[in-house]
């Protein structure tokens, strides 16, 4: 019998539902971009929130502050050479341990996600290691509103934050949502205790509706390239250099967990008009 016609079944998960039809209107998309590059844009994918609405937006990227720099953006152009419409939001020190400071289950309910957002990329944890604000609702009786990183109290809390925050991107629809586990850091310290963060992001990811973590595992140790450094003075901001080799090292599992072609235009690297 043949079933090219047939709908997909309601227990196939959306993000393999698309259709050739979908891919090709991308495919087109992304080469009609090309041209449009060339003209001013007419909506930053950051600050010009009203123009947003204007347009169809299947891409959405959420993080912390190295979505604000070459990392979000080498992602956004990424995603946008292949036809999607993006939208990104980095936030300066944000992540899950502080929402007395940086909200960010907040702010996610501000951003442009819907069952038409094929994808949501989620950058977060290099500010995490440190100890948990606790809202009113997750306080005991003995005044405490604070838990030190590293005790057991502290991993459940960031579980429970983590999977509810990735859990309500699947609920708002979105069809996969990529959580990009935070980068080798240069700061030994710091890098032990994103360790911990990083496993608990996976176990938050396995236990939603549509999230996958990608490891971006790979520079510690080698922070340096031919006398280039990967990462900024600070030892975990990414520099230029440095996003674009974690990059090149995790795009292939983007892509494919996207179901997307890693290079559409069969030329490899950016396309030159």
């Amino acid at each position: 019998m043949d079933h090219s016609n047939a709908e997909p079944s309601l227990s196939t998960p959306a993000y393999q539902r698309r259709t050739p039809r979908t891919r090709l209107c991308r495919w087109a998309l992304a080469l009609a971009a090309w041209g449009w590059q060339a003209l001013p844009h007419a909506a930053s994918a950051e600050t010009d929130a009203p123009n947003v609405a204007l347009r169809e937006v299947d891409a959405v990227l959420v993080g912390s502050s190295s979505f604000n720099q070459s990392f979000g953006r080498i992602i956004q152009r990424e995603l946008s050479r292949r036809g999607f419409q993006v939208v990104r939001k980095g936030v300066s020190g944000s992540g899950l341990a502080r929402p007395d400071f940086r909200d960010m289950h907040q702010l996610l309910e501000t951003l442009p996600i819907s069952s038409e957002t094929e994808v949501v990329v989620v950058y977060l944890g290099v500010n995490d290691t440190q100890a948990a604000w606790l809202h009113p609702h997750e306080r005991d009786g003995s005044g405490q509103t604070t838990v030190p990183f590293g005790v057991a109290e502290w991993d459940a809390i960031y579980s429970q934050r983590a999977r509810q925050f990735l859990e309500r991107i699947c609920q708002r629809g979105a069809q996969r949502a990529v959580v990009v586990l935070p980068v080798d850091v240069d700061r030994p310290d710091m890098q032990r205790r994103l360790d911990r963060v990083r496993e608990l992001q996976t176990q938050a990811a396995a236990s939603t509706s549509c999230a996958a973590v990608v490891s971006t595992a790979g520079d510690e140790g080698h922070f340096d390239t031919g006398g280039l450094s990967r990462r900024m003075p600070d030892g975990f901001h990414m520099s230029a250099r440095g996003a674009q080799i974690v990059w090149d090292r995790i795009e292939a599992r983007v892509m494919e967990l996207l179901d997307t072609d890693p290079d559409p235009f069969g030329i490899g690297g950016d396309p030159t008009p």
